[in-house]
């Protein structure tokens, strides 16, 4: 193939849909969508792109890729992993890549995508129903390399294996960072068991779910268990005849299908409670796995700029505030700010060092996109595995009134139906009422009505310590619902990148949230020029001297005005001094 163009007819006349890409973003409106196998097309996106790479819309294609990287190390690696997993030999593509050793295994057939997981030390991601990949002679982003077949006939690909498919119905425990994995003795052998249970109810056989419950011993055990333990579990559970549907079962079946027969099916079982996996995190301390996160304040007190620190946290592996340490990255981050427009929102991504993340891990809509985008939209549901989804702020999502303790419902229902579709977290920007006092509590904190913030996670409360300088003050931040973990407050300095950090250790400096009772002394700074005037001429009434500096553009009031001057009186030992206007 001599060029992009001949790549992609070749590629399309397999009856694989293609699409033009510079690097691995779309060139097309609504990229891998708009895919196609017309020549005619093809020919018109290369001649308008002539050295736009080829990508593949695996969906339309009827392929699966499975797609694996970051621990391969080198062919034989890879080979390894072929053993492990019983693949049958396929089409195989050398990814572009060269940091790592990176191969994509094709399959026939089609599957819900799978974000990242984690399979015999190496990771994966299966690319199918909403995904697409680089054709082979593409040229890599990044290390200038091409894309290069490894072996396999790409005419005739090997169908997806039950082990492979597997990945699509169970996620193994992830992924790209630290995780935390079941000790020796505190149920490795219960937890793999209800696993077996969940793929002989998605019809595995014994040998199916052997070969599955091999890598996820690796991926769920700080120590696995025996390969021969693992043998009797998959005698034992497949042994078991397939349940009937029930209420919960409901995912490609009819509702005539799911009729509930026993009350009891309404309920979790004791066997799903004792295995039940423990709190999770993304961020320690900070942000919860499975869960919604809320981060409140009034307007104008930073709460975007700690959201962009989150997402850089989450993105890049660093230490959240320089503190809270980043467990487990997500596959994505989906940035939905209906309030700001692209350019002010470009600058911060710019200033804090998002830009090269956009479009590969990081994906982001403002004020600026074409319409409105609900979160029960169909196309944002292929975005959602493996996903953290950010709402700035989460009142532009909201249908109704938010004092309506009914639409509060509502809306919470539409978040929730973000996890459900496979979202890891969701964090939501929340304005606070305009006075809320010197003390923050779940219920000043979180403007309308009381159900907003009881479907909370976790809620951060955060203002400025100094509203009267906000360039310069530090943000205070406090867990205002520590339902499943403790957290003590701190504060945050802001830098002009916008990158914020801790300031001190919250587990031995107590902080607390400075008062805004009152006027702020010295709010325009002047408080030392006016006790000059008033120190030179403390003999005159307290309404010259107002007006003294009123003429110097000081305004000060009387009462102010008096105290100071009687503190200059003492200070110099006058007395007699009148001190009525």
């Amino acid at each position: 193939m001599s060029d992009f163009l001949d790549i992609a007819l070749e590629h399309a006349a397999r009856g694989w849909y293609v699409f033009p890409c510079k690097g691995k973003k779309p060139l097309t409106l609504h990229g891998f969508k708009d895919a196609s196998i017309d020549p005619r097309q093809i020919r018109a996106w290369w001649t308008k792109w002539p050295d736009a790479n080829v990508a593949i819309a695996c969906g339309a294609s009827g392929i699966a890729v499975f797609d694996i990287d970051h621990g391969l190390v080198d062919f034989e690696g890879f080979s390894r992993l072929c053993r492990a997993m019983n693949l049958p030999k396929t089409y195989t593509v050398r990814t572009g890549r060269r940091d790592d050793y990176g191969v994509q295994v094709y399959f026939s057939g089609v599957v819900d995508d799978v974000g990242d997981f984690r399979v015999h030390g190496c990771n994966g991601q299966i690319k199918s129903s909403g995904g697409y990949v680089m054709a082979v002679g593409s040229v890599h982003p990044v290390s200038g390399e091409l894309y290069q077949g490894l072996h396999g006939d790409p005419d005739k690909l090997a169908p997806l294996p039950d082990n492979v498919r597997a990945l699509q119905t169970y996620r193994l425990p992830v992924t790209n960072g630290p995780m935390e994995k079941i000790p020796e003795g505190a149920g490795r052998h219960a937890a793999l068991t209800s696993f077996a249970g969940t793929l002989r109810n998605r019809g595995f056989d014994y040998d199916a779910m052997l070969v599955t419950l091999v890598p996820a011993n690796d991926s769920m055990c700080a120590v696995p268990v025996p390969y021969e333990d693992l043998e009797h579990i998959a005698q034992s559970v497949s042994r078991y005849p397939v349940p009937e549907p029930t209420a919960t079962a409901t995912i490609g079946r009819k509702p005539e299908e799911n009729k509930i027969t026993d009350w009891r099916e309404l309920f979790h079982n004791r066997d799903a409670m004792l295995n039940a996996p423990p709190v999770t995190f993304l961020i320690k301390g900070f942000l919860q796995c499975e869960g919604v996160t809320a981060i409140a304040a009034p307007v104008r007190e930073r709460k975007s700029l700690i959201a962009l620190n989150v997402v850089h946290a989450l993105l890049t592996g660093e230490k959240l505030f320089d503190y809270f340490d980043v467990v487990q990255k997500p596959s994505r981050v989906l940035y939905l700010c209906p309030e700001v427009s692209l350019g002010p929102f470009t600058d911060r991504l710019r200033k804090i060092g998002l830009m090269d993340y956009v479009g590969e891990t990081l994906f982001c809509r403002t004020l600026s996109a074409d319409g409105h985008l609900t979160l029960n939209a169909p196309e944002l549901q292929p975005a959602l595995p493996g996903s953290v989804v950010v709402l700035d702020t989460a009142i532009r999502f909201m249908e109704g009134d938010e004092s309506s303790s009914q639409d509060a419902r509502t809306f919470a229902d539409s978040i929730f139906a973000l996890l459900k579709g496979g979202a890891e977290s969701v964090v939501m920007l929340h304005h606070s009422p305009k006075e809320g006092g010197d003390i923050m509590t779940l219920e000043n904190i979180m403007r309308g009505s009381g159900d907003l913030g009881a479907f909370l996670a976790c809620c951060w409360g955060t203002r400025l310590q100094d509203p009267q300088h906000p360039y310069e003050s530090r943000s205070y931040l406090e867990n205002l619902k520590m339902r499943d973990f403790e957290s003590q407050p701190f504060e945050v300095t802001c830098g002009p990148d916008c990158r914020m950090r801790i300031a001190g250790d919250p587990s031995t400096e107590t902080v607390k949230l400075q008062t805004r009772r009152g006027n702020k002394g010295n709010k325009d700074g002047k408080d030392a020029a006016a006790e000059a005037v008033i120190k030179a001429n403390f003999r005159l009434p307290v309404r010259k001297l107002q007006e003294k500096l009123c003429a110097l553009e000081i305004e000060r009031g009387t009462t102010w005005i008096a105290k100071v001057r009687a503190r200059v009186q003492a200070d110099m030992g006058v007395a007699g001094v009148q001190v009525s206007g």
